[in-house]
């Protein structure tokens, strides 16, 4: 939904900002109660409480990559007091900002040391895969500690894609419309980027499919939430999800979701030709003489 990603990217230049009700009100032409509901239903989680997770998680990567104090950080993402900000932190991170600052910071230099990136679960694939590489990045987070990152390598990734992907068996979710989300960030993306869905039957054949090839992302982009909404058949067998990034570029990707979706969600299957009849015409071929 458009008015999402563009509150969102609105939102991430708000972080250090206080945000008041009525610009919210003001930026999306909805009631606030309406966006408020709007927003819940897309994105999982209330607006506030987004807002609010980002500010923490931006707390965070200051408190690893600079020396600014803590009662500066609290101060700059809109917390009353220090002691308010520690007990947000301590809440979602399990330690007070100090101890977190100092184990964060020796656990960095520790990954720093590692030369083989891995990233359980996800593993790296595409027409060119060996001109693109997976990493976690501990400084470019959404929430939590930690983003999966895919970017290329040289120009040779001009003439091919690489994405990061997993598959799992679809028997939970058969007969059911499955939407999958996550937030994305890009950097220098010069062909297209974007979420991927793939169901395939038990035969290997491809039923459904969505790679946002229709709504690609380009160029250099903060972090905002895409979807992609795809019916699982009865006779699916496996499900593909992934992050693609075609060509030369960066992007970031966190916080996947998967959720069933009612017949109100649309789908995006780009195997559906927009323009398809609902029925068939012109079975004796005598439309074009009826028009004149």
């Amino acid at each position: 939904m458009n008015i999402i990603q563009r509150t969102v990217s609105w939102l991430e230049t708000k972080i250090e900002d206080s945000i008041k009700n009525e610009e919210i009100v003001q930026f999306t032409g909805y009631s606030f109660y309406h966006f408020h509901r709007l927003f819940q239903e897309h994105v999982g989680i209330s607006l506030h409480e987004y807002v609010r997770q980002r500010r923490i998680t931006s707390a965070a990567n200051k408190l690893i990559y600079t020396d600014t104090r803590i009662l500066d950080i609290a101060f700059n993402y809109q917390f009353e007091s220090q002691e308010s900000f520690t007990r947000a932190f301590r809440k979602v991170y399990g330690l007070p900002p100090g101890k977190y600052r100092t184990l964060m910071r020796t656990l960095l230099e520790e990954e720093n040391k590692q030369e083989v990136e891995k990233m359980e679960g996800w593993f790296l694939s595409g027409t060119n895969s060996e001109h693109y590489e997976m990493r976690r990045d501990f400084e470019n987070v959404l929430k939590g500690n930690v983003s999966g990152q895919l970017r290329s390598i040289g120009q040779e990734a001009k003439e091919g894609f690489g994405t990061v992907m997993q598959q799992f068996q679809a028997k939970e979710w058969l007969g059911k419309r499955v939407k999958l989300s996550c937030f994305i960030q890009t950097k220098d993306v010069q062909s297209s980027a974007g979420l991927w869905m793939r169901i395939d039957g038990k035969d290997g054949d491809t039923l459904q499919f969505d790679n946002m090839q229709n709504r690609p992302i380009t160029g250099t982009t903060a972090w905002n939430h895409y979807s992609v909404v795809l019916d699982v058949p009865e006779n699916a067998g496996a499900i593909y999800f992934g992050v693609l990034l075609q060509g030369v570029g960066e992007i970031w990707m966190d916080e996947f979701t998967f959720a069933q979706a009612d017949e109100k969600t649309a789908s995006t299957n780009m195997m559906m030709p927009e323009n398809m009849p609902s029925k068939p015409v012109n079975l004796n071929f005598e439309l074009e003489f009826k028009d004149k």
